[in-house]
């Protein structure tokens, strides 16, 4: 059905809209028109190479023709078309909340009958409308939600969703009418469409998802997916159509396939190659498979070498799977020499082959026999049973597809095999996921709901670790702080002593107290402050630099400085008072030196003040090692290091959280957090030279794309 559109677009702005409203529609539009250009580019490059590629294999001198007259006709309305599906999109939200649906039948509207291909180009519009929705159905869900919330309206649905698959649909209709192409090259293009605009979509979804979620419309919704649109059913055939055979496909025609389809394929080949191909036995059906599937998860170890580690291989799940169909009883063992009277069809057999191969490629990028590979292990019979009942797991975009990606990525990234409290904790909150996997039906929507979990959790452990690694460095800033005080107090003292006086013994102690006081009053007034100043003019006094005017006063102020370092006030008082008395009456010092020097040595420690610096000795003459340090020290906190591997731990991902601007402590943290091996800057420096740590990303990258592409790439593996 041809459509051509003689009214102008509709504007967006709507009167009765509120200011916020209209300023997220039009930031919302405005986002779309950005990201549109380029697939739209892409696709009418797609259809010039098409276009291209026919003219040059056909042999028909009238269709090259035609072919060139497109080409020609796309130059010069390559621009009007990327215009128009704009603005089709535009009318699309100007329509938002009103009981008209864009794509409604208004006056100014021509119709043409329908011909073989333009039926084809209708049918294959619905296709693509019923797959975007199936691969894209909870991103759709959320964003029709939080649409309908930002103009007061129901739910949008169908036609009435901006940027949904039947609004893409329309704005093709809409801009391939504006170049009046013949019928079939409108398919052409709608084939170029399908392989460079709609495949990311999903990514346009996310980013007005996100855009309207942190304007807080809807910030704890958690989608469903949407049921698939049904495919538009073809009209009952005449007698004569009915026993016609149909047409062959014409050469250079493409079908659209399923990805479980497009995966197949050299599994099929391989199928059909194979010599000692045996097709004996009754294939099984999808209720003893589903029976099968649900012994082998309540026993697992019922599969042949898997005792509860990494993902089974195919061979082993196929094993498996064929003693479960074939046992003759419950309680008999299955028998897997006897397992020919049921086998598994040839469909069922590639998927189990493709979600066998997916795990193990997933596994095969975690640590060995490490917690991680089990937990992903724990998840492959879950996977299988999805995939069986729903071959949508293989398209983009699958719900489930998204919760492996996620499930393996946490699993690598927070479990460090170090049997902690913190690693317990994340393995049983991953087994909770795997549990209901298990034991609930598999489902798409129980995948969403498996994501929406395991990404709260996730959010948490993040949140956590941030806390704790503010909380962490605020400790380290305030240490070195107080190091620095310290060593400006230390040389005030030095300043200040009288170099024939004995430093040993009590007096030695109190200066050394005194010395923290100083400290202290330095670090929270600041060596300007009048309490600082203060506490000189006591120091001066106490070491004889400057007359005691008024002794009760300087006594007060000793005692006062004790006490702020946490002395009780009665030891602060004894200590003024053997420092006061007179020489000539020893009587009067109250409690022995010995005892007060016992108490006093036993409060402040044998070990001084460490150095700031932090070297411990370390060797810096090495070239290379300063070199490395100078690096270190001209970038911020914050970069992440990877230390090798050793006989007790494996490799370790750690971040250089903070480093003492005037020393050389540092603090490494690991994802959590928390801290690790004390070591100082010149010597993380060392282990860069030696190549026992090397910089990485902040990130890994995720494993599913790369096991993906492993998956796929390798179809001739057993």
């Amino acid at each position: 059905m041809k459509i051509e559109l003689t009214e102008d677009a509709p504007s967006p702005e709507k009167p009765g809209w509120p200011a916020r409203t209209q300023r997220l529609v039009d930031e919302v539009r405005g986002l779309c028109a950005t990201w549109l250009h380029e697939p739209l580019r892409a696709c009418l490059g797609d259809f010039d190479r098409r276009l291209h590629d026919k003219s040059d294999r056909t042999r028909s001198h009238v269709d090259q023709q035609r072919y060139l007259a497109t080409r020609q006709t796309l130059l010069q309305g390559r621009q009007v078309f990327e215009e128009r599906f704009v603005a089709s999109i535009d009318r699309a939200f100007a329509q938002i909340g009103t009981a008209t649906p864009p794509t409604a039948k208004k006056p100014g509207l021509t119709l043409s009958l329908l011909d073989a291909v333009e039926h084809e180009l209708t049918a294959a519009l619905d296709q693509l409308v019923a797959r975007n929705e199936a691969r894209n159905g909870p991103l759709l869900v959320e964003l029709s939600y939080r649409l309908a919330v930002l103009v007061a309206a129901p739910p949008l649905e169908g036609e009435r969703l901006p940027l949904g698959p039947q609004a893409m649909a329309a704005a093709f209709r809409d801009a391939s009418a504006a170049l009046n192409l013949p019928s079939e090259h409108d398919v052409l293009l709608l084939q170029s469409l399908e392989s460079t605009l709609v495949p990311g979509l999903a990514g346009l979804y996310e980013i007005i998802n996100r855009h309207l979620l942190a304007e807080g419309l809807l910030p704890r919704l958690r989608a469903f997916p949407m049921a698939r649109t049904p495919v538009r059913k073809q009209p009952p055939l005449s007698l004569e159509a009915a026993i016609t055979p149909a047409p062959a496909t014409p050469p250079g025609k493409t079908t659209a396939a399923s990805a479980l389809d497009l995966l197949r394929e050299p599994l099929i080949r391989r199928r059909l190659a194979s010599p000692t191909r045996n097709d004996a036995g009754l294939v099984a059906t999808e209720e003893e498979l589903r029976a099968a599937l649900t012994a082998l998860q309540q026993r697992p170890s019922l599969i042949p070498g898997h005792a509860g580690g990494a993902p089974a291989s195919a061979t082993q799940l196929r094993r498996a799977l064929l003693g479960c169909l074939n046992v003759a009883g419950a309680s008999k063992a299955p028998s897997f020499a006897d397992a020919a009277n049921v086998r598994l069809g040839d469909e069922q057999d590639d998927i189990l082959e493709l979600v066998a191969r997916l795990l193990q490629s997933l596994a095969g990028a975690m640590r060995p026999a490490g917690k991680a590979r089990a937990l992903l292990g724990d998840l492959q019979l879950p996977l299988l049973r999805l995939a069986l009942a729903d071959p949508g797991f293989f398209e983009a975009g699958h719900p489930a597809q998204s919760l492996l990606g996620t499930f393996a990525d946490a699993a690598r990234d927070w479990i460090e095999d170090s049997d902690s409290e913190a690693d317990r904790g994340v393995i049983s909150s991953l087994h909770q996921l795997v549990d209901r996997a298990i034991w609930e039906p598999p489902t798409a929507a129980l995948y969403t709901a498996l994501q929406g979990q395991l990404d709260a959790y996730l959010a948490q452990l993040q949140r956590k670790s941030q806390l704790a690694e503010r909380r962490h460095v605020e400790a380290m800033q305030g240490h070195d702080r107080l190091e620095q005080a310290r060593q400006r107090a230390a040389q005030l003292m030095a300043e200040r002593k009288d170099p024939s006086r004995p430093e040993g013994g009590l007096r030695g102690l109190i200066d050394r107290a005194w010395t923290d006081v100083l400290a202290l009053t330095l670090l929270r007034h600041g060596e300007q402050g009048e309490a600082f100043s203060s506490r000189l003019l006591i120091t001066d006094q106490l070491c004889g630099k400057r007359p005691v005017s008024n002794q009760h006063a300087l006594r007060h102020g000793l005692e006062t400085g004790l006490q702020q370092i946490g002395m009780p006030v009665e030891e602060s008082a004894e200590l003024a008072q053997w420092l006061f008395a007179s020489d000539a009456d020893p009587a009067s010092r109250g409690p022995s030196t010995t005892s007060l020097a016992m108490r006093l040595k036993h409060r402040l420690g044998d070990t001084p003040a460490a150095d700031a610096t932090g070297n411990r000795g370390d060797d810096e003459t090495d070239p290379r090692v300063r070199e490395a340090l100078q690096q270190l020290r001209q970038k911020p906190a914050g970069d992440w290091f990877e230390f090798a591997a050793t006989q007790s731990a494996p490799i370790r991902a750690r971040k250089l959280a903070w480093y003492a601007p005037h020393g050389g402590r540092c603090l490494l943290l690991n994802r959590r957090g928390q801290p690790w091996e004390n070591i100082t800057l010149p010597q993380l420096a060392q282990k860069l030279v030696t190549g026992e740590v090397r910089p990485c990303a902040a990130r890994k990258p995720p494993l599913l794309p790369p096991a993906w592409r492993a998956m796929t790439d390798a179809p001739q593996q057993p």
